[in-house]
């Protein structure tokens, strides 16, 4: 025994010279750790070394002998080199020493980066790109047991911490494959190393040491060795001095008997529990046992928080299961262990200070603490029990506070995670990560006392502590010299703590230990590696049972030892809610000999519903491992685990199977965008109808145009052709299909437009098509002025032409007098016949100004033109100058002074006009400014008609030329669709009256109301029994137009139809189809079916792309110019100069392709100085040919044309659409004639099985649920299965509800979004997806099941579930308007969710239950849902919460980014980060991430609204131009 005031001297000269000192590693070599380096180069080795004595420096010395053999990539032949570790926090410790002093390529695995989930390109690609391997033993073996790493592949195995491979621990699983490869392929097997600073593992007398030595050695295929001069070993490692303090003996006292009292009745009312199983009352006792120890080893002054503490952490020992009895037993639990401590708490608030109150034990702590006071310290205190670390810690902080003495401590607590397997992964990272900023403040000094549990005996890296007190006495050997190598500091102190009657005991078991350390160091010299034979009969002592290998030996295979792990992950991996544990049921059964069978049943959502019995073996563990391998075997079968035995994972096309086809699309490359989202863009042709196309033979057919107002304006500009004498036409190659449509005009204001076929193959001369070609021509190009060095005409590349159309009668044919009138003209800007020669004077021709397009002849580099809206007979070039009257008199001395242009006439009239305007986009409809009112102009523009060029085309029929572009645009795009609907053999595309049927831009808003109008029913009922044989190609058009196109239409309203439409019948048609798949497996398939990646796929292998209209229509720079083409050399070199597509149409007449490069230049530098730059990045495409997608715009176009189709023609014809997409629907098949039966939902039509499904169905009084939703079902299995939570494992009759929740959830969201169109039909589309969103949200199913009492018929064994839906029934009662709920969707954990998802899903499989049990009538689904939901569905949209972030993107698509920022532990609230540009970045906080987004987009929307008022005040209050 040492007395404390000497340890106390001790430690008090040990803190003086550790003071300061730093932990450093120092990678200069030791004579012994050269030495055991060549042991480890000759043979396979286990080194024997203390606590920081540089063993992971030999190590790595070792990798880089063995270097040479791991470079390169595996597939090449090149190995690898495997460090294996224990913990997770030495996987970041052993890596990063690597990387440090090696140039190798290394690479750490864990847990927490979801290594479980990663794909086999994922491994291959890591297993590739990495030289060295840091992992924890259990991934490593399952990357061996599995295939996707073989043994043989690696040429160095390190074990660290090798004193664990013994028993099931991973470790020795990895080297039994080890031997069955040395057994097979003795040259295959890798070198090992193995590195421990104690090689027994568990309590261990003298005699034994030989026998552990060996039995590790034979399992490792090793050799034990250590240094030779142990004395330089100890200089560099762990020398503390060792004491043992004693303290006395503590009587009972009157507060610790009333407490044993009371837990002993507790106790005895816990064993009258009879009906509760053993394994809740061992937990009772166990915390029973807690408390008292707690009272016997730290006093009075803790018990009430012992008490507290065990019924905090309840839910860390067991799951209690929901039935009745547990219930009770729960609720007595609580109401006796509250009684209890309240009476502690009223007793321990009596005790003035925690000191008295205390045991000797503490007291004897807290002088060795003292005697540290006048120096710096840093140490450890070990303590047997988690409870025991939190409580002491709150007593040292309480103690430090108020006693002087103790007041240098700044105590915190580690303890190790409690989470079991299956629990949410969180947990244990959240614990890590805890346990990590602890050891970072106690390596700073932020603490300096630490009290922990065995946690860190081994594993973390701790800095250097001159104290190490073992308050709790080491339970085995390996305790000892593991919290005895953490007193590192040069000198130490190691302190045992014991009772005085124990001291002799003690003192023999550190002497034993001590005598097996020195025996230890004495035999681990010169020791020979094991032989095979050995190693080999080392595990033929195990039981053996042969592992499951259906590919063969060298393929993956499920081991004895395995088997139970791949099931836990498996049912890991089923779908669950954050309330619920899945595991599998186990049964055993005892026969005459005493011999164990067990049977496993897996959670009732697997698709293995049977039990699965295993043989009959010599005890229950080896009966679970044999049951659990024949499980595997089945789930193997069954497709449920893959080629690599591992949980199939639905990640592939292949889970399609015979569902579609998807086209091979060419892979990614790094750091490109996905195929088939948003930022994923491509460059596709714009595709041209076949009528506008020259590859058809034969003639032409003949087509007007005719253009008349909708309506009276007074405008000085009426575009009539009925009053016209000359009108506009074309001739084309193909008939085409038309309707009347509607142009839009800023100033004249909106004309109907209608196309007619006056004559059919015509066949034009070849000079007459000639003469069309070259009208066709100059019309283009004084048109849109076209740059005659960029493009060239080209007749042979055009089918259409347009032509002059006259009248002959009341027919009407070509005009061939225009045609020859502009036969002989190079350009329609040449004409200067009224013009006189200079010796004769100019004589006005006024017929020839009146309906007269001019242009000013003083000005050649204009391209304006004018329209003549009056002649001014009263007014000549000798009237007054309006403006500059200072400078100029007349009109006559302002064109001789400015532009040197004489008159002959001074007599002629002056003529007033107008701009043509330039902008020839008439799609998009616009407010009308030619109003009622017209606006007086100070001045009206007038020229002199002697210097102004005569357009020989009058201005009657160029304004209808004018028209002519967007006309061919609305017509191409019409044929287009009507082509698509054609190649695919959809329905007809036309009635007899359609081409003379204007369609509305509203009509879908007018359909709707025309359905319901006789049928006051949901819109989607009607659709599911519509049928009709035609659809009008406007109405496709429609779906093929994207928003970005700036038309009177877009796909948005048809898309939103379109996608419930498609997530309905993919729901439907795999919960047919399969009825082995559980709702996981089914959402995965139909996430992948309905994703936009698919559709944009099939859409983009049926030529969609090229017809979507995309673009703004602008015809100068992006429109359909047809018979014009870029110059093949100058399209090459603009593409190789990379020239984005806005900038094209601005090149300026360059002439010789040699001055193009120094013109893209100056392009480039003058629109990056305006402030273009930003678009100095655009993609390169011709902007006439082509267009930019994204993936994802084209998936939505093929949503709007599923709901095009289904809104017109009805379900059916939607379903032959995907059907000839490549969606292999019901082909040619009703929806009311499945290719699938609808299947039972009984597993089982047995007698038994039908009594206990009535028995289910009264337990959970399913007929009151029944009447609540006024249907009553004809199968009672569907309403059984509907309430059936995975949790509640009682059911042998049914599957859970989470089938029909996949199918009722799909059947609501398209029937929801059916009630949404009809009685909210001029809703926007963002509105109607607000609204949608709104009803089938789980927060408004959960307050549908509340308000519905649905949770009451809910079958469930789930206590944390429970407490849930209490929570959010109580939230409820609190009548807000909007709350900020958090639900499992937020990463929450599981006490923090206030919505539990349950409740919605227990809507939407009740939903499903109905839809299956009538037939699949989607009427009575309807009906149902409308007495669930009720007033809800009547709510206006204005009551809705708005959907910020879908508010913002669209206010600002391309200029918004949102960034999550990373939780700070101390941090009770999420926060989002909003980046808009120009504007500094926006911080919003909330409960959650998805609140937090959502607050900053709310202040992201203020922001801009804010920064929009700012703008229009500065606007009014200054006297300056408005600014774009």
């Amino acid at each position: 025994m040492v007395d404390v005031q000497e340890a106390s001297a001790h430690i008090i000269n040990a803190v003086d010279e550790a003071e300061n000192q730093e932990d450093h590693a120092d990678f200069k070599p030791r004579a012994y750790q050269l030495e055991l380096f060549e042991c480890a180069k000759k043979q396979n080795s286990i080194l024997v070394l203390g606590t920081g004595s540089g063993k992971t420096f030999i190590s790595i010395l070792l990798i880089k002998e063995h270097a040479h053999e791991i470079r390169g990539s595996i597939s090449s032949g090149s190995k690898r080199t495997v460090f294996i570790v224990n913990t997770v926090p030495l996987v970041h410790q052993q890596a990063l020493a690597i990387q440090t002093h090696t140039a190798l390529n290394v690479g750490k695995y864990e847990g927490s980066m979801g290594v479980d989930f990663w794909t086999d390109e994922k491994w291959e690609e890591e297993l590739d790109k990495n030289e060295v391997l840091v992992l924890v033993a259990q991934i490593f073996h399952d990357l061996v047991i599995h295939a996707r790493l073989k043994l043989s592949s690696i040429n160095l195995l390190i074990m660290d911490e090798c004193h664990h491979a013994t028993g099931c621990h991973p470790m020795r699983e990895i080297m039994r494959q080890y031997e069955s490869l040395k057994k097979s392929s003795l040259e295959k097997c890798p070198k090992v190393l193995g590195l421990t600073a104690c090689v027994i593992q568990r309590k261990c007398k003298k005699k034994d040491v030989m026998d552990s030595m060996k039995k590790l050695e034979v399992a490792m295929d090793c050799a034990l060795e250590t240094a030779k001069d142990q004395d330089e070993v100890v200089r560099y490692s762990t020398g503390p001095k060792e004491s043992i303090i004693c303290y006395g003996f503590d009587e009972e006292t009157d507060y610790q008997e009333v407490i044993k009292a009371q837990l002993l009745g507790l106790l005895n009312d816990v064993n009258e529990f009879e009906c509760i199983q053993g394994r809740y009352k061992k937990v009772v006792k166990k915390k029973i046992e807690n408390i008292k120890h707690i009272m016997t080893a730290l006093g009075d002054w803790s018990v009430a928080r012992a008490v507290k503490y065990e019924m905090d952490h309840f839910a860390e020992a067991i799951d209690f299961e929901d039935v009745p009895a547990v219930q009770e037993f729960l609720q007595l639990l609580q109401f006796r262990f509250e009684s209890i401590h309240e009476f502690c708490v009223a007793e321990e608030s009596k005790m003035d200070s925690p000191e008295g109150h205390v045991t000797k034990k503490v007291e004897r702590l807290f002088e060795i603490l003292r005697a540290c006071h006048r120096r710096e310290v840093y140490g450890l205190i070990f303590v047997e029990r988690r409870c025991t670390a939190k409580i002491l810690y709150d007593l040292l902080l309480e103690v430090a506070a108020g006693d002087h003495g103790l007041s240098f401590i700044k105590p915190t607590y580690i303890i190790g995670s409690t989470t079991r397997l299956g629990t949410d992964i969180r947990l244990a990272e959240l614990e890590l990560r805890k346990q990590k900023e602890t050891l970072e403040k106690f390596r700073k000094g932020e603490c300096n006392i630490i009290v922990s549990t065995s946690v860190l005996e081994e594993g973390l890296d701790v800095r250097k502590c001159n104290v190490v007190i073992r308050f709790d006495k080491p339970v085995n050997y390996r305790a000892y010299v593991q919290s005895k190598g953490r007193a590192r500091a040069h000198p130490s102190r190691y302190l045992l703590m014991v009772p005085e009657t124990d001291l002799l005991e003690m003192k023999e078991t550190v002497d034993v230990y001590k005598e097996i350390g020195k025996s230890l160091m004495s035999l681990c010299h010169n020791r020979s590696q094991p032989s095979l034979s050995e190693m080999s009969q080392h595990y033929e002592q195990d039981v053996h049972v042969a592992p499951y290998e259906p590919y063969g030996s060298d393929g993956p295979k499920v081991t004895i030892n395995s088997a139970i792990s791949l099931i836990n992950i498996y049912c890991g991996k089923l779908p669950h809610d954050k309330f619920t544990e899945l595991l599998p049921e186990v049964v055993s059964t005892i026969n005459e000999e005493d011999k164990v069978m067990v049977g496993i049943r897996l959670p009732i959502n697997s698709c293995l519903k049977e039990m699965v019995h295993g043989d009959w073996m010599e005890n229950k563990e080896l009966a679970k491992k044999s049951a659990a391998m024949c499980v595997c075997k089945k789930l193997h079968e069954i497709g449920e685990l893959n080629e690599r035995l591992r949980p199939t994972e639905f990640v592939d096309d292949g889970i399609l199977e015979d569902l579609i086809e998807i086209p091979i699309e060419e892979a990614s490359k790094d750091g490109a965008h996905e195929p088939g989202t948003k930022k994923r863009c491509q460059i596709y042709e714009k595709e041209v109808c076949e009528a506008f196309t020259h590859f058809q033979e034969g003639g032409y057919y003949l087509y007007s145009i005719s253009m008349r107002p909708n309506k009276e304006l007074l405008s000085s500009v009426v575009i009539d052709s009925s009053e016209c004498d000359t009108t506009v036409g074309f001739i084309c190659k193909q008939k085409l299909k038309h309707c009347p449509f509607p142009l839009y005009f800023s100033k004249w204001g909106e004309l109907e437009v209608s196309i007619k076929c006056i004559n059919e193959l015509i066949d034009p001369t070849p000079e007459q098509i000639c003469k069309i070609q070259h009208f066709h021509r100059l019309v283009f190009e004084n048109l849109l002025s076209i740059n005659s060095s960029l493009f060239e005409f080209s007749p042979g590349d055009s089918g259409v032409y347009i032509v002059p159309i006259g009248k002959t009668g009341n027919a009407q044919t070509i005009h061939e007098d225009i045609l020859n009138q502009i036969a002989p003209l190079k350009s329609l800007r040449c004409s200067v016949e009224n013009r006189l020669p200079n010796d004769k004077a100019y004589q006005f021709n006024r017929p020839a100004f009146e309906d007269a397009i001019v242009y000013p002849l003083y000005d050649s580099q204009s391209d304006a033109m004018y329209y003549i809206s009056e002649i001014l007979d009263n007014v000549n070039p000798r009237a007054e100058f309006p403006d500059l009257k200072d400078e100029f008199s007349s009109y006559e001395e302002y064109f001789f002074r400015k532009y040197g242009m004489r008159i002959s006439n001074r007599e002629q009239p002056l003529v007033v006009v107008k701009h043509l305007p330039k902008d020839l986009k008439y799609l998009k409809k616009i407010e009308c400014s030619g109003q009622k009112t017209k606006k007086k102009r100070k001045h009206l523009a007038m020229f002199i008609p002697e210097l102004c060029g005569i357009m020989p085309l009058k201005a009657s029929l160029w304004w209808q030329i004018m028209c002519v572009p967007s006309i061919l645009c609305r017509l191409n795009g019409l044929n287009l669709a009507m082509q698509l609907n054609t190649d695919l053999e959809i329905t007809k595309c036309s009635s007899e009256d359609s081409e003379n049927l204007a369609v509305s831009n509203t009509w879908t808003e007018e359909i709707t109301k025309r359905m319901l109008e006789s049928h006051k029913k949901n819109l989607s009922v009607l659709l599911v029994k519509k049928k009709k044989e035609y659809i009008h190609p406007f109405m496709l058009l429609n779906a093929l137009t994207l928003r970005g196109a700036n038309d009177c239409v877009d796909l948005e309203r048809l898309e939103v139809l379109g996608d419930s439409f498609l997530k309905y019948i993919t729901a439907e048609r795999l919960f047919l189809k399969d009825s082995r798949k559980h709702e996981g497996q089914l959402s995965s398939c139909r996430s992948k079916l309905v994703s936009n990646r698919t559709l944009y796929s099939l859409a983009k292998k049926r030529k969609i792309p090229e017809k979507i209209q995309s673009i703004n229509l602008c015809p100068q720079t992006n429109g359909f110019l047809p018979g014009f083409i870029i110059k093949h050399q100058v399209d090459l070199k603009l593409r190789n100069l990379n020239l984005p597509h806005h900038l094209w149409p601005l090149l300026p007449d360059f002439g010789h392709l040699d001055n193009l490069e120094k013109e893209v230049e100056m392009i480039w530098n003058k629109n990056t100085t305006a402030g273009a730059g930003s678009k100095k990045g655009g993609t390169c495409y011709n902007p006439w040919m082509e267009h930019e997608l994204s993936d994802k715009s084209i998936a939505d176009s093929v949503e709007a044309l599923i709901g095009a189709y289904l809104l017109v023609c009805g379900s059916e014809t939607a379903i032959n659409f995907l059907s000839e997409l490549g969606v292999c629907f019901f082909r040619d098949e009703s929806l009311r004639k499945s290719l699938f039966e609808i299947p039972s939902p009984q597993l089982n039509n047995e007698e038994w099985a039908k009594t206990e499904l009535l028995n289910l169905y009264y337990r959970a009084c399913l007929d009151r649920l029944e009447e609540k939703i006024h249907y009553e079902f004809r199968d009672k299995g569907y309403i059984v299965q509907a309430v059936t939570h995975t949790s509640f494992c009682q059911n042998k009759v049914t599957d859970c509800y989470q089938r029909l929740e996949f199918l009722g959830d799909a059947v609501l969201d398209f029937l929801v979004t059916g009630h949404v169109f009809f009685h909210h039909a001029t809703y926007t589309p963002g509105q109607i997806s607000d609204l949608r969103s709104y009803y089938v949200k789980n927060e408004t199913l959960a307050e549908v099941a509340a308000k519905k009492e649905l949770h009451k018929h809910l079958l469930y064994f789930a206590p944390k579930l429970q407490t849930s839906i209490d929570k959010f029934l109580n939230i409820m009662v609190d009548e807000q308007e909007e709350r900020d709920l958090s639900t499992e969707d937020d990463e929450v954990n599981s006490e923090d969710v206030d919505v539990p998802k349950v409740l919605g899903d227990l809507v939407e499989a009740i939903i499903g239950a109905v839809y299956l049990d009538s037939e699949r009538s989607i009427e009575k689904a309807w009906e149902v849902i409308e007495v669930l939901m009720g007033d809800l569905l009547k709510k206006p949209v204005s009551s809705i919460p708005v959907n910020c972030v879908r508010e913002l993107y669209e206010m600002l698509p391309e200029g918004v980014q949102f960034e999550k920022v990373p939780r700070i532990e101390s941090d009770d609230f999420a926060q989002y980060k909003v980046q808009i540009d120009g504007l500094p970045a926006l911080y919003g906080k909330g409960k959650n991430y998805r609140t937090a987004k959502k607050a900053a987009a709310k202040k992201g929307i203020e922001k801009i609204n804010e920064v929009i008022a700012q703008k229009i005040a500065q606007g009014f209050g200054e006297s300056c131009p408005p600014q774009d």
